[in-house]
C-alpha cells in the first residue's frame, strides 16, 4: 500500500556557490588558454614556415635540388603545420566543452541522490549511487519525482543543446547528430563539394574539424548552466508517493 511523505530538499548557498565556481574556472581557464595558444595561429605557422627556410636554406645543395621542390615542401608543411594548430584549437574547444557537460550532469545526479539519502530523509532510493541515474533520462526522472522539472527551466534548451554537441563530438552521427543538425544545420560545416555534412564525408567529428567552430561558443553553455544553479530553489518539499 502508498502512503505520501513530504520531503525537504535544501541548495545551501555554500553548495550552490560551490557548484557555480567551477563553472568560472572553467571560462577563467578557457579563456587564458585561448589566448596564450591559440591566440595567433597564423603568425605561429609563418615562424614555423621561417625556421623551415632557415633549416633548408643550407641543408641542400641547390645545383643539384630543384628549389622550387623545396619551397613546395616547406608550403606543404607550413599549411600542415596550420592545420594541425587548428585541429589542437577545436579539440581543446570541444574537449572542455564535454567536461563542462559531464560535470554538470554529475552535479544533478550528486545532489539528488544525497538529498534522498541523508540520515534525515524519511525514504531511500532503491539502487545504491553506483546504479542510480545512469543517464539524463533517469536523473530528470529522479527531479520529477520532486515535482521538479528540469526541462521547464528557462537554461535547458541550451543544455540539451550543449548535450547533443558533446555527443555527436564524441560519437559521431546518432541520434543526438541528428536532432543537433534539425535544430542547428549551421553549426556542421559542409563537404568540400555539396551540400553533404563534412563529418559524413570524413567520418570523424575529431580528427578532423567538422564543427564551425565560432558558431559554437564556450561562455553561452557555462553561462547557462551557471544561471541554472543561480535560479535552482533553497528549498523543495514536495510530498510524494511511495510504496
Amino acid at each position: 500500500m502508498s502512503k505520501q511523505l513530504q520531503l525537504n530538499v535544501w541548495l545551501p548557498k555554500h553548495k550552490r556557490e560551490q557548484y557555480i565556481f567551477i563553472y568560472k574556472k572553467l571560462q577563467e581557464k578557457f579563456a587564458t588558454a585561448m589566448e596564450t595558444l591559440f591566440n595567433d595561429i597564423v603568425g605561429s605557422a609563418n615562424k614555423y614556415k621561417e625556421k623551415m627556410v632557415e633549416e633548408y636554406g643550407t641543408a641542400y645543395n641547390y645545383e643539384v635540388v630543384d628549389p622550387s621542390d623545396i619551397f613546395e615542401n616547406i608550403e606543404m608543411e607550413t599549411y600542415e603545420f596550420y592545420k594541425s594548430e587548428k585541429l589542437m584549437e577545436y579539440n581543446f574547444h570541444l574537449s572542455l566543452l564535454a567536461t563542462t557537460y559531464q560535470i554538470f550532469e554529475q552535479q544533478l545526479r550528486g545532489f539528488i541522490y544525497s538529498e534522498l539519502n541523508h540520515r534525515m530523509s524519511p525514504i531511500r532510493t532503491k539502487d545504491g549511487f553506483s546504479k542510480f541515474g545512469f543517464n539524463m533520462g533517469q536523473i530528470k526522472e529522479a527531479y520529477e519525482f520532486l515535482n521538479y522539472d528540469l526541462t521547464k527551466t528557462s537554461q535547458w534548451e541550451t543544455v540539451e543543446l550543449l548535450a547533443d554537441l558533446v555527443n555527436t563530438y564524441k560519437h559521431g552521427d546518432g541520434r543526438s547528430a541528428t536532432r543537433l543538425y534539425n535544430k542547428n544545420p549551421d553549426l556542421f560545416l559542409k563537404g568540400y563539394f555539396g551540400d553533404e555534412r563534412l563529418m559524413d564525408v570524413e567520418l570523424t567529428t575529431n580528427a578532423e574539424i567538422v564543427f564551425d567552430i565560432e558558431k559554437v561558443g564556450f561562455d553561452k553553455y557555462t553561462n547557462a548552466i551557471i544561471e541554472f544553479w543561480e535560479d535552482f530553489p533553497e528549498h523543495l518539499n514536495p510530498v510524494v508517493e511511495v510504496d
